[in-house]
Formats: C-alpha cells, sequence, structure tokens
C-alpha cells in the first residue's frame, strides 16, 4: 500500500508532470510575479506529487475510478493553487490578465492531470 502512495508522488513530481508549469511560469512577465523563480522551481515537484497523492487517497477512499480521480484533480489542485496566488499576492495583474490566468491555469491543470497524469498512471 506504501508503495502506491510513493509511486503516486514519484509520477506527480516527474519531469512530463511539472516542466509544463515551469516553461508557462518562465513565460511570465518578472514586473507580474511577486516570487522567486527558484523557490517556485524548489516547491512545485513536490506540491504537484504530494496533490497526486491526495487524490489517490481520497479515491481510495471513496472508491472512485482513476478517470473520475484525475477529472476532481484537475478542478480542486488548480482552485487550490488560485486561493493561495490570491492570499499571497502572487501577481500584479489586471482584470483580464486575471481572467485569463485563471482560464489557463484551469486549462493547464486539466491537461496535466487527465492526460500526462493519467497516461503515467495507466502504464507505469
Amino acid at each position: 500500500m506504501i508503495n502506491e502512495y510513493l509511486r503516486a508522488f514519484v509520477i506527480g513530481s516527474s519531469f512530463l508532470v511539472f516542466f509544463p508549469y515551469f516553461y508557462i511560469v518562465y513565460g511570465f512577465k518578472r514586473e507580474n510575479f511577486n516570487f522567486d523563480y527558484k523557490i517556485y522551481t524548489f516547491l512545485a515537484p513536490p506540491a504537484l506529487g504530494l496533490m497526486n497523492v491526495i487524490s489517490l487517497f481520497v479515491a481510495n477512499k471513496l472508491n472512485i475510478n482513476k478517470k473520475f480521480r484525475f477529472l476532481l484533480t484537475s478542478l480542486i489542485a488548480p482552485t487550490l493553487v488560485l486561493f493561495t496566488v490570491i492570499i499571497f499576492n502572487i501577481y500584479n495583474y489586471t482584470q483580464k490578465e486575471w481572467v485569463s490566468h485563471i482560464i489557463n491555469l484551469y486549462l493547464l491543470y486539466f491537461i496535466v492531470f487527465n492526460a500526462i497524469v493519467y497516461y503515467l498512471d495507466k502504464y507505469i
């Protein structure tokens, strides 16, 4: 059982999972970003791995299938990230930039968890 959670953490924190986030955040305008990119590069992989472990734990407790697990994760994880970003005032955005950021955030999490993490979990 512990191996199952360790496996989920390794998959969630793997290069294929975190690279899209790094690529996008690296492209942010520095004047809009109130956080050190270097710190982000250390925090993001374990956070993504932990999110995958939590989703596995919830899926096991609620007996939900893999596809629904990743669909829920792709909705809950960006919501938690968005709350964190707002609470810690990470970005200096206009209203239009916020809307774009939120849409792209949910889209990215949807693709990463429902495609990349799903297939890694299925075939590894």
